[in-house]
C-alpha cells in the first residue's frame, strides 16, 4: 500500500489532518512504520522545501537528499530517531532527535556534524570466522574482533563516521555519564544519570534510570528509553 489516510498516520507527525485524505506510507527499512517519517514528508512538511508530493519527489528523485551519507531516492524511505538528513547542494544539515512534544523534531546542525550519528547496540552475535557482529539500533551491523568487542555492551551508544561506519567514540550509561530519553512519556528529555536501579531480572530492560535535567527537575523511565550521548556532558547538539 503506497498511501494510508492521514487519520492512521503516527500521532506525531507534522502534517494536516484535514487538507487531504491520504498521505505518504512509509515503506519497511531501518525503523518501524509507527515510529518513522516518510522522505517526501520530512522534504514537504518538516523542511518545507515543497509543497506538494510531487515536488518532493523531484527533489529526491534527482538524488538532492542523503540519509546517514547516502543518497535516498525512495520518497516514501522511513527516516527515524538520530538519522542524518542533508542536502548539500542547499547547504543544509539536520539530526533527527527525540522531542517531548512531537516525539522528534529535526535539528538543524553543521556539514561537520553531520558526518557523525549516534546509535545504540541492541546486541551482538557471533558469525562465521569468529568475528563478533554488533547489531544496531538503526538495522545496521558492525564487524569487529573479539578482543574488541569486549569493550562493548548492549545499550551503549556508538558515534560512527558516515558513511563508513568507522566507530569514532562510544558512550555507556552509567551514574554522571548524559543522556537522553528517547522513548516513554518524557521523550526529550536530556540531562545528567544521576541513579540506576537495576532489575532482579533476568532482562535488564525494567532497570529505573533517573535523569536530572539542566534545570534541576529529576525524571524516571526505564533502561530501554535511555541514549547515553555523552561522558558528562551531551556530545551532540540537543537543543
Amino acid at each position: 500500500m503506497a498511501h494510508i489516510t492521514r487519520f492512521e498516520t503516527p500521532w506525531f507527525l507534522v502534517i494536516s489532518k484535514k487538507q487531504y485524505k491520504w498521505t505518504v506510507r512509509p515503506n519497511a527499512g531501518p525503523h518501524p512504520i509507527e515510529k518513522s517519517i516518510p522522505l517526501a514528508v520530512v522534504i514537504r512538511d518538516y523542511l518545507k522545501l515543497a509543497e506538494t508530493v510531487r515536488e518532493a519527489k523531484h527533489i529526491i528523485f534527482d538524488g538532492k537528499v542523503l540519509v546517514d551519507g547516502k543518497v535516498r531516492k525512495d520518497y516514501k524511505y522511513p527516516v527515524g530517531l538520530m538519522d542524518i538528513v542533508s542536502i548539500p547542494s542547499a547547504d543544509l544539515y539536520f539530526r533527527v532527535i527525540p522531542d517531548n512534544v512531537r516525539f522528534m523534531r529535526l535539528s538543524k546542525i553543521s556539514a561537520d556534524e553531520a558526518h557523525y550519528k549516534y546509535v545504540r547496540i541492541m546486541n551482538k552475535t557471533t558469525v562465521k570466522g569468529g568475528s563478533i557482529q554488533l547489531n544496531l539500533e538503526d538495522g545496521r551491523n558492525i564487524l569487529v574482533d573479539k578482543e574488541t568487542a569486549k569493550s562493548f555492551k548492549t545499550l551503549m551508544t556508538l558515534k560512527i563516521e558516515l558513511p563508513s561506519q568507522n566507530i569514532v567514540d562510544s558512550f555507556i550509561i552509567s551514574e554522571g555519564s548524559y543522556a537522553i530519553f528517547v522513548g516513554g512519556k518524557n521523550v526529550g528529555i536530556h540531562g545528567v544519570v544521576k541513579n540506576i536501579n537495576l532489575s532482579n531480572f533476568k532482562s535488564r530492560k525494567y532497570s529505573v534510570i533517573t535523569l536530572e535535567s539542566k534545570d534541576g527537575n529529576t525524571y524516571q523511565t526505564n533502561l530501554m528509553n535511555v541514549m547515553s550521548i555523552g561522558r558528562e556532558k551531551s556530545d551532540m547538539r540537543v537543543d
